[in-house]
């Protein structure tokens, strides 16, 4: 016996059966939308990497980041953070004005070597009071700063200094300024003393030095704070370390 063929409405429906399984078969992989903006930030934002449109902020230079820096120089150097008066060198590294980042070591490195400005106080600021009036300059030893005044009242500084290291301790007290040497040299240690002031019998005096080691007994300034009390200090006038 022949067989019949199909029907029409068999056909019909053979042709969908065919065209859903394609269908499906497509579906597993063609995706059939792309990815929204919100699903790709969030997969950024689980990966850590979060998009922003906000430009990186400038690091600003101040004297908290020289401060720093000063410190780590001199903990490089196996020298105390204490040696000398950061903040002070914080003010002289900026008193140029703004400084770069990149600019900010090579500046402390300079002022720590004795490059530093210095400084005018305000006019009619009062000196700290172990400087007694009679005197014309004062040290604070333990502080690492120094002062010019005239009756009580500073006319130049604080600037930072360094003094005698254990075994050279700068000496405390009222002393008289005694003779000034221009360009002077330590035979003893072999070491130049520009600016030398001399208020001791013993040898110890204010002039140019580094400010990133102690020294022998005198006090370290910076060039121009040394040149500074060099000009300004005559031979009798009384200077106080304490």
């Amino acid at each position: 016996m022949r067989s019949r063929p199909p029907g029409r409405a068999r056909l019909a429906g053979l042709s969908a059966a065919a065209l859903l399984g394609a269908a499906v078969a497509g579906s597993a992989t063609v995706p059939t939308t792309a990815p929204t903006r919100a699903a790709t930030s969030d997969a950024l934002t689980t990966a850590g990497a979060e998009v922003t449109d906000e430009p990186p902020r400038p690091v600003i230079v101040d004297d908290r980041m020289v401060r720093s820096v000063a410190r780590r120089i001199l903990v490089e150097q196996g020298r105390s953070e204490h040696l000398t008066d950061v903040d002070l060198v914080a003010r002289d590294v900026l008193a140029g004005g703004p400084v770069e980042v990149g600019e900010v070591d090579r500046l402390t490195r300079e002022t720590l070597l004795g490059d530093g400005p210095g400084a005018a106080a305000a006019p009619g600021t009062p000196a700290p009071p172990r400087c007694p009036p009679t005197a014309r300059a004062c040290v604070d030893v333990d502080g690492k700063r120094a002062w010019m005044v005239d009756d009580g009242r500073i006319t130049y500084g604080p600037v930072p200094v360094t003094t005698g290291k254990p075994g050279y301790e700068t000496a405390r007290g009222a002393h008289r300024i005694l003779r000034h040497v221009r360009h002077d040299h330590s035979r003893v240690f072999d070491s130049p003393m520009p600016y030398s002031t001399y208020f001791t019998v013993g040898g110890m005096a204010f002039h140019q030095g580094r400010l990133d080691e102690p020294s022998h007994g005198c006090v370290h300034l910076g060039h121009h704070a040394a040149a500074h009390f060099f000009e300004q200090l005559r031979v009798g006038d009384e200077i106080v370390a304490f």
